[in-house]
């Protein structure tokens, strides 16, 4: 029913649902199965009259716009727009402002060491937030263990965090089931919309991590972007006031950095070389190479999965995949493949 209702808040109707249910939305294809047909219409009719409601009750106060280039939050027939590419852009941008604005700061108070991962773990969910031109993510842990140079493990333990921590930003609407991902919506809850407003936007992309920094490290890919991303060329003070990494840790970072001809210092400002390669760079290094192999290798475990799930297809009953009166999902034996095939997509 979260599913149905973002969908529903967004102006999608449920005969978009189902035509789009097999592309972009398998979730909910193995979550109705041959019930579809029975259980759509109703349901998500539910999901409208619930998302009206809740309209009514909070239209006056959030009538405005976001900004000077926002569309209206609602049309004149009372129904919400649906996101269009440039709305996800914005919305991308203004998550952006906050999250340099606030989040890095309290991640980096909160969560000391591991924060380093949570960060570009965000980067990388706004990264494919942007690439995909959707504010529904249903990206498998590999896929942002590829995005941010981590195991999958690793992201599988930070995701639940990153969530409680992303104070109603990112927040997980759908469980993995056989073939599909965890599903996360992206949106900017009512209290940073003025601070979002207030920046401006920052120039640049956003990234995870760069195959280059597989070699440097976290610290280096962070000290970089908060050269490349700042308003203003920043001092070594204030690259450490944003980083939030000792003196120690940013000399370190920037020597490398200086190493690689990333950077340079004109007089007590730190610059990007706009003429470094990153890419030619992470080939000599052998970064591009892991980078290469941890795709490859997460290819073959997706197809090891898939496999599995093929060979016991004909044993899976309705009610093996889904029972409403238990909130739990179906899940292959340990001594198969193991929990770490739960989150994976196709």
């Amino acid at each position: 029913m979260a599913v149905l209702c973002s969908m529903a808040a967004s102006g999608r109707t449920a005969q978009d649902v189902k035509t789009a249910m097999s592309d972009y939305y398998p979730g909910l294809a193995a979550l109705y199965g041959s019930k579809a047909d029975r259980l759509l219409e109703k349901e998500f009719a539910l999901a409208v009259s619930y998302t009206k409601k809740n309209t009514a009750n909070s239209r006056s106060s959030k009538s405005a716009r976001i900004n000077d280039t926002s569309l209206p939050k609602y049309s004149q027939g009372g129904q919400s727009l649906a996101p269009s590419a440039a709305a996800i852009q914005q919305l991308a941008s203004d998550v952006e402002n906050v999250l340099f604005a606030v989040f890095d700061q309290r991640l980096i108070k909160n969560y000391g060491r591991e924060s380093a991962g949570l960060r570009l773990l965000f980067r990388a969910v706004l990264g494919y937030m942007r690439a995909t031109g959707r504010d529904v993510l249903d990206m498998g842990c590999r896929t942002f263990a590829a995005a941010t140079g981590k195991h999958q493990s690793t992201i599988a333990r930070l995701l639940p965090v990153l969530v409680s921590a992303s104070d109603g930003i990112l927040t997980k609407v759908a469980d993995a089931r056989g073939r599909n991902a965890d599903v996360y919506v992206v949106q900017l809850p009512e209290k940073y919309r003025q601070l979002a407003k207030d920046l401006s936007w920052r120039k640049g992309k956003i990234f995870g991590l760069r195959p280059i920094f597989r070699r440097l490290g976290d610290t280096a890919a962070l000290v970089y972007e908060a050269i490349e991303r700042s308003r203003l060329s920043p001092t070594t003070a204030g690259i450490i006031k944003v980083t939030g990494y000792s003196r120690t840790a940013v000399d370190n970072a920037l020597s490398s950095l200086v190493t690689m001809n990333l950077v340079y210092r004109s007089g007590r400002q730190w610059v990007i070389n706009a003429g470094a390669n990153l890419t030619a760079l992470a080939r000599r290094l052998g970064a591009l190479e892991d980078f290469e192999q941890q795709i490859a290798r997460h290819r073959r475990e997706r197809a090891v999965w898939q496999a599995w799930l093929d060979r016991h297809s004909n044993r899976v009953e309705e009610r093996d995949v889904y029972d409403p009166e238990r909130d739990e999902y179906w899940s292959p034996p340990d001594q198969d493949l193991g929990w770490q095939y739960l989150h994976e997509t196709a």
